[in-house]
Parts: structure tokens; C-alpha cells; sequence
């Protein structure tokens, strides 16, 4: 499968514009997924087995007016979907309800490619430090496909009184709460495990004679938003990168609040997101910790 830095969809009007914008982000050195034919009205026709068998960082689509197709790209981004990246063109107003507070949009006109290819250069970098991981371009552009759909059935919606700020104190609470108690049970198995629990900060620290065998910050905020909670394995140096982050969403078809949890390392192992309850957070957390302290033993 080939992999590339960006797949590009367009406007059946901005075909050679945006063929002038692609050659400036090869002369970058990005790589691009870009054909002739590959228009909104080509992507949003395609099905999943039919679409080009790539993986990308990013799917690139130019918006310079909200039709049905980016709209769903839109509406992607909201749901947290990282490997959607609109470029909004010219004057284009995204509508209220596809905003999101901390999501900012690539913005520019075609008729600067050389600032739309270093916008979209800083983007790349700052995932590529971060640890995002490329995917199917096929699965990205699907999945935002789907949401969409889903969005036009007004059933089931939303509680008003859902808070995802409401649900990451409670996360943050929970989880402090359970590592407190849990870690002085590693005595036995030679560990000293210790929880320093702050308002923003938990910090997990795994000892054993007098040498940090495993360490986990719990953050408040971060990667993903302010409303996020974001993991952080190994003792931070000030240049410590997210392994994880979990956004508090909700389940409309549970009924319930969940965490949308975007793993890269700190459950070991990468992967599409996945939806944990707090309860079963910690158990993925605690199993983690309990096969790294294995390895260091064995």
C-alpha cells in the first residue's frame, strides 16, 4: 500500500488551480495523492473498495463552498476525526454547527500555493511529532462519509446537559481515585508505586530500588483540545510528546458518556480510536502498567 503525506479532493472549478498548490507542496517535499479525476463529486461517488489503496496523513479537501461532500469533511472534523484536513478558500463561512471551538482551519486562496504548501508543511510536522500515524485514505474518507449520514437522522441527539468539561473532571477524579488504591498492591510484587493527584496533573510514578521502572502523566487539556484528557509515558524533560489522548463524547446509542480514547502508545499500540467507560479505562491503563512491570521482572 502506498503511503503519502496528503490526498487532495477539489472543486470541478478549481481543477488547475489546484494543480498549481499540489506542485508547490512537492517542491516541499510533501507527498501527494492527487489525479485529475479525484474532484469531490469522484470521492463522494467512490465506495470503500473502489477508492485508491493508500495510506495518508492527512485527506486534504479544498472548500470554497459548502456542498453535501464537505460538508460530511466538515462535520468529520468535528466528531474529532484527525486525518481530515479542510483547506478553507477565499471568504467561505463554515456553518455554526459544523464549528468546533478548538479545531483551526487551514485558510488561504489557491492563488497563493506557496502559503497554503508551508500551512499545510507545519501541519504535517506537528503530527508527525506527535506520533499520528498514517491510514487508509479509503477508511478516512468512509467513515466521514458516514457521519454525515448519521447527522441528517435527528435521532437520537445529544443531552443539553452533556459537558465534556463536566466529564474530564469526573475522568480526572475516577481515575486518580483508582490509582491511589491500586498501587500499593505492586508491594508485592516488589514495586513501590506512588500518585501524586492534582487538580490538572496526575502523575504515576513505578519504583523499584529507587528507580523509576515506569512513569504516566494524566493532563488536563492538551493535544485534542482543552476539554481532552492527554497521557504522557516516561519522566517528562520538558520535551515529552503525547502518547494518548481521550476526548469525552457521547453515545448516543448507549445512552451514556464515554471517552473516545486516540492511542498511540500508552495501551501499546496505535489504531483507529477507541470508546472506553472511565471503569474500563483504568482496567486498560492498570493492564498496561501490570505487562510493562512483567517485562521489566522477566
Amino acid at each position: 500500500m502506498s503511503e503519502y503525506d496528503v490526498a487532495v479532493s477539489f472543486a470541478e472549478e478549481q481543477r488547475s488551480a489546484v494543480e498549481e498548490v499540489v506542485e508547490a507542496f512537492k517542491q516541499r517535499g510533501l507527498t501527494v495523492l492527487h489525479g485529475p479525476e479525484q474532484t469531490h463529486e469522484w470521492w463522494a461517488h467512490k465506495e470503500g473498495g473502489d477508492l485508491p489503496d493508500a495510506r495518508v496523513r492527512f485527506f486534504v479537501p479544498f472548500v470554497s463552498a459548502v456542498d453535501d461532500f464537505t460538508t460530511a469533511a466538515l462535520r468529520a472534523v468535528k466528531a474529532g476525526d484527525e486525518h481530515v484536513l479542510p483547506v478553507l478558500l477565499g471568504d467561505v463561512t463554515v456553518p455554526p454547527d459544523l464549528l468546533h471551538p478548538h479545531v483551526a482551519y487551514v485558510r488561504g486562496t489557491v492563488h497563493r500555493p506557496d502559503q497554503l504548501a508551508e500551512a499545510l508543511t507545519a501541519r504535517i510536522e506537528s503530527a508527525e511529532a506527535v506520533g499520528w500515524q498514517r491510514a487508509p485514505v479509503a477508511e478516512v474518507v468512509t467513515r466521514a462519509k458516514g457521519i454525515a449520514q448519521v447527522a441528517e437522522d435527528p435521532e437520537p441527539i445529544v443531552p443539553a446537559t452533556f459537558s465534556r468539561y463536566t466529564e474530564q473532571d469526573a475522568t480526572l477524579r475516577y481515575l486518580g481515585e483508582q490509582f491511589a488504591a491500586a498501587l500499593p498492591r505492586l508491594e508485592r510484587q516488589g514495586f513501590v508505586g506512588t500518585a501524586h493527584v492534582g487538580e490538572t496533573r496526575i502523575a504515576v510514578r513505578v519504583e523499584r530500588a529507587g528507580d523509576t521502572v515506569y512513569a504516566l502523566d494524566i493532563q488536563r487539556g492538551g493535544i485534542g483540545g482543552d476539554e481532552t484528557v492527554n497521557f504522557v509515558v516516561g519522566k517528562q524533560d520538558g520535551s515529552a510528546l503525547t502518547n494518548g489522548w481521550a476526548r469525552p463524547v457521547y453515545n448516543t446509542g448507549a445512552g451514556a458518556a464515554v471517552l473516545e480514547v486516540h492511542d498511540f502508545s500508552v495501551l501499546g499500540g496505535g489504531g483507529a480510536p477507541r470508546a472506553y467507560r472511565r471503569e474500563e479505562l483504568f482496567t486498560a491503563l492498570w493492564r498496561r502498567i501490570d505487562a510493562v512491570l512483567t517485562s521489566t521482572v522477566g
